[in-house]
């Protein structure tokens, strides 16, 4: 097996987890329509079947180069990865208590200076203005319920 039909084989079994942990969520009857579910679940589905699609392509492709991950030579890709992984996993805990616009900030500035180095202006710029837009999107223009923390309590909507 090599990387592409390896990643595809994982992002077909993670998404088919987050697929199925998003069906235990509970039936919302108060609030919005969409409840907590759908996005969750479209994100699942959506790593299925890119699995699949990845599986699909790389068998056609008649590529049978065995995987090399090159843990040694490519060391600074996967630190990156792992550093990435740890800035979700601090993101999904801090969330409720800073609520969304702090968090994503916080997220955006510290994965942009990561992988786009060298340009603080720019990381500054997508850090603040991708959590702003999306919360006035979906916040404020779908009505959406996005986790309100220490910024967005002092809002007047």
């Amino acid at each position: 097996m090599n990387k592409n039909f390896t990643s595809g084989l994982i992002s077909i079994i993670l998404g088919a987890i987050y697929f199925y942990t998003a069906m235990q969520f509970p039936e919302v009857q108060a609030g919005d329509n969409t409840g907590p579910k759908l996005f969750p679940l479209i994100i699942g589905a959506v790593a299925v079947i890119a699995g699949i699609l990845l599986c699909i392509s790389d068998r056609r492709s008649g590529n049978a180069e065995p995987a090399a991950w090159n843990f040694v030579s490519d060391r600074t890709v996967w630190i990156k990865i792992f550093f990435t992984m740890v800035l979700g996993i601090t993101y999904g805990v801090v969330l409720d208590t800073w609520g969304y616009l702090l968090a994503t900030t916080a997220f955006m500035f510290f994965a942009t200076m990561m992988i786009n180095r060298g340009r603080f202006i720019q990381n500054v710029l997508i850090a603040v203005l991708f959590p702003t837009v999306t919360y006035g999107a979906f916040a404020i223009a779908l009505q959406l319920s996005l986790p309100r923390g220490i910024i967005e309590n002092m809002l007047p909507f």
